[in-house]
């Protein structure tokens, strides 16, 4: 087997697992659960990222797996304002390193979106912070030939919708409808 074929295999199957640890994150209902799932998923993406040769998304990936431990152990409480402001300049100043033209603002600015939600804290606001963040990845995963990631992504937005919605606005719809009785 040539190394070409089992660089674009071993990337395709580390996308595989993020995809699967993705997916099932996002129907969680505690957000301890859903960051846990968050946070190995975001240590198979930088694989794939770096088996790849995609800079930009794994330096991405990389700050976004560190950012998932340091929310995570901080648990029901938002962490402090300042550790969202370090974790922008760190992926500014990769973004910057890596510079690879427009394309590397994809990765950059649904990281931003993604990392300011899960600050926030709320699963409501995971949810769709992580439909609306990953947008950008979508366009990013298919330019650089990462098309686990793809339909990973693709299926991340479409669970964090359905998600939302099963979590979120029927669980609302059922609230306003008990207090109509």
């Amino acid at each position: 087997m040539d190394g070409e074929l089992l660089t674009f295999i071993l990337g395709q199957t580390f996308g595989i697992f993020a995809l699967i640890c993705t997916v099932v994150s996002m129907q969680l209902k505690k957000k301890h659960s859903l960051m846990i799932l968050q946070t190995a998923s975001e240590a198979f993406i930088v694989a794939q990222y770096i088996v790849t040769n995609a800079i930009t998304g794994s330096f991405m990936a990389m700050v976004s797996f560190v950012r998932d431990v340091i929310f995570t152990k901080y648990g029901k409480h938002r962490a402090p304002l300042w550790i969202l402001i370090v974790i922008y300049i760190i992926m500014t100043i990769l973004t910057i390193s890596s510079w690879n033209g427009p394309i590397s603002l994809l990765p950059y600015v649904g990281s931003l979106i993604y990392a300011w939600t899960l600050w926030y804290g709320k699963t409501k606001w995971i949810r769709l912070g992580n439909a609306v963040g990953n947008t950008p990845y979508l366009i990013y995963t298919a330019l650089t030939g990462n098309y686990a990631l793809f339909i990973m992504t693709f299926l991340e937005v479409a669970s964090s919708a359905i998600g939302f919605y099963r979590l979120e606005v029927r669980r609302q719809k059922k609230r306003t409808s008990k207090s109509k009785r």
